[in-house]
């Protein structure tokens, strides 16, 4: 294909440089990769569709790859933009797993898992009405639509009496720009539906959030003590003597191996271990035992879920990943329980052998840097940077590093827990904005909670909601909608981890949230766990840079994603405070406005810091 011409194309009043980053990345493409850093605010989506439509209209198709299912409708949406503005012809289609699209799998309720649904689908298939009537329907309507959500085919296809699921991979023919999760790129299993319609050597993959892969455990899988308990019961239930064994074994061991662990302590075991006498006849007998029970179940009129089949396929999988290197298997108390994990630290050597398959990759993020460091950990060799700069400035926010603050060390001691405390009610005490305390962990976060923050915050007004270790999804829905209804009044306290849900996957726009304080540096607690991730990382790298990669980098990224959850336009304002003298270490690694604003400042002195709203307004029309 001859190299298009950087003739860009662009639906909105550009901002500064977004027209110049689309030409670069345009520019760049013609013959590399590309990695974009640019901050949140900037238009990374519209910038990047912009620099990709020379190439889609010369054939190349485009894979937009999106952390979970739920946001694969955000570059669709702005695909349709794109289509009407500009007059453009092309065919947007976001991308839904079965646990989302399958009709069939709904009476059994709303909560199932990607195997439940699959083993529906493949019981049912060959007689499901909706799959058979297919064939009779005509995707064209559908198809002059051009840019098609998750929601849009949905409904289409239930109005239509057809298979959501299948409709859609039906029109994966026809699509320009396909939104779809990491698992459709990454995971072998997954992506051979997508590959069959859409050949990943013409297209080009954009991953969005790429600062995630890194961590993205892609072998891994983890029981808990539960699971086992649960197996037990279902091995008795089919009568399985094998089965029963096998999980009573493997309980057993747990139970006087790890006894002694403590909340997030981990240690390593061995797979082997977990079969009594090594006899894998039981681990074959287990693996009947657990399809019969989904059986079983599935005959019952109920969903298809056994611990036993969980449990007998990540022992088997266990077992084939037994030595090799950079996967660990992992036992760590979580809530009170002990999991069994495997973890996959495989990131470059897996992830590199995915970018291979397309014809171009685009890596983006806000949180990058450096990106050096960040292409070698995810195995992208071949690649031209972008770093775009922020929009930020004084007008949108302020920015201190307390100096006389830290959670360094094995425990926050009441004295410093203390001295947090009344920092951040000074802080609350002069913004009476939505604020959020991001902690370095689940420790930091109880250790300021039991030194009253909850009472200081009550005493000035506001509501607290706090992010707990076992929160379900539904739970932690609603309280990220209460704190988001305090925006108007600003009397939200949002406290949850860095790292988190709250601290990453949310957006805040506007007033939902006006101040960010950041109580530690997040990096990972020295466990077991973390010293075999440092560890193999500085065998891969070395020791300096194996230790930046796996636990410096990180954690800088997590604060600064974290920081960047308050500024997502830039009409939005905040106040942002580093509490921890030790970001003074790292500031360079920070966004460059967190750099050039960055004020110290001691911990009493958060009363009197500068609100960015009360200096300029920009009233509420749009960016």
């Amino acid at each position: 294909m001859p190299a298009p011409k950087v003739a860009l194309r662009f639906p909105y009043k550009p901002r500064p440089r977004q027209l110049e980053v689309a030409a670069e990345v345009a520019s760049a493409l013609r013959s590399t990769n590309v990695v974009l850093e640019a901050p949140t605010g900037f238009g990374k989506t519209p910038v990047v569709l912009s620099a990709l439509l020379p190439f889609v209209e010369r054939g190349k198709r485009v894979v937009w790859a999106v952390r979970t299912g739920s946001e694969t409708d955000r570059p669709v949406e702005e695909l349709a933009v794109f289509r009407r503005e500009l007059g453009l012809k092309l065919v947007g289609l976001s991308f839904r797993g079965k646990r989302d699209m399958c009709l069939l799998a709904k009476r059994f309720g709303s909560d199932l898992d990607y195997s439940e649904v699959s083993y529906i689908c493949s019981r049912e298939r060959s007689r499901c009405r909706y799959y058979r009537k297919l064939e009779e329907v005509d995707p064209a309507p559908l198809l002059s639509r051009g840019a098609l959500t998750y929601s849009e085919v949905f409904e289409w296809a239930s109005r239509a009496g057809v298979c959501p699921y299948f409709l859609q991979r039906k029109l994966l023919a026809y699509a320009d720009v396909v939104a779809l999760s990491y698992n459709y790129v990454v995971d072998e299993g997954l992506s051979w539906s997508v590959r069959t319609a859409l050949p990943f050597d013409e297209s080009i993959l954009v991953v969005d959030e790429a600062h995630n892969l890194q961590g993205l455990n892609l072998g891994g899988d983890t029981v808990s003590e539960g699971t086992l308990a649960r197996a037990l019961e279902e091995a008795r239930e089919v009568g399985s003597k094998g089965a029963e064994e096998l999980v009573r074994h493997a309980a057993e061991y747990v139970a006087d191996r790890f006894s002694g662990l403590k909340e997030e302590e981990s240690e390593v075991f061995d797979p082997q271990d977990l079969v009594p006498g090594g006899d894998l006849e039981l681990l074959e007998e287990a693996e009947k035992a657990g399809e019969a029970v989904r059986e079983l179940r599935y005959r019952q009129g109920r969903r298809p879920r056994s611990s036993l089949h969980h449990f007998a396929s990540f022992l088997r999988a266990a077992l084939e990943l037994r030595g090799e290197r950079g996967v660990a298997f992992v036992a760590e108390r979580l809530d009170g329980r002990v999991n069994l994990s495997i973890w996959d630290m495989r990131s470059a050597e897996l992830l590199g052998a995915v970018w291979r398959r397309f014809w171009r990759v685009v890596l983006m993020s806000g949180t990058l840097s450096p990106i050096e460091a960040f292409a070698e950990t995810v195995g992208l060799e071949r690649y031209h940077a972008v770093s775009a700069p922020s929009p930020y400035d004084e007008s949108n926010a302020s920015v201190y590093l307390v100096n006389d603050l830290t959670t360094r060390g094995e425990e926050l001691s009441g004295e410093m827990a203390g001295m947090y405390v009344e920092a951040i009610a000074k802080l609350l005490s002069r913004v009476r904005r939505n604020t959020a305390v991001f902690t370095a962990s689940y420790r930091v976060l109880e250790g300021l909670v039991a030194a009253g923050l909850l009472k200081r915050a009550e005493e000035l007004g506001y509501a607290p909601f706090v992010e707990r270790r076992s929160m379900s999804g539904i739970e932690a829905a609603e309280v990220l909608k209460g704190f988001k209804s305090m925006a108007k009044e600003g009397r939200g306290l949002l406290l949850a981890p860095m790292g988190g849900r709250f601290a990453e996957g949310a957006d805040y726009p506007g007033e939902e949230l006006m101040c960010v304080f950041l109580a530690g540096v997040p990096f990972e607690k020295p466990t077991t766990k973390t010293k075999l991730y440092i560890g193999y990382y500085q065998e891969l790298y070395g020791e300096e840079r194996g230790r930046l990669y796996a636990y410096v980098y990180p954690a800088i990224r997590r604060a600064a994603q974290a920081l960047g959850r308050a500024l997502r336009s830039p009409r939005d304002q905040a106040v942002l405070v580093l509490g921890d003298f030790r970001y003074r270490s790292y500031l360079n690694l920070m966004p460059d406005y967190v750099r050039e604003l960055a004020t110290e400042v001691s911990h009493d002195k958060l009363d009197k810091v500068r609100l960015p709203w009360q200096e300029v307004k920009f009233g509420s029309g749009s960016a």
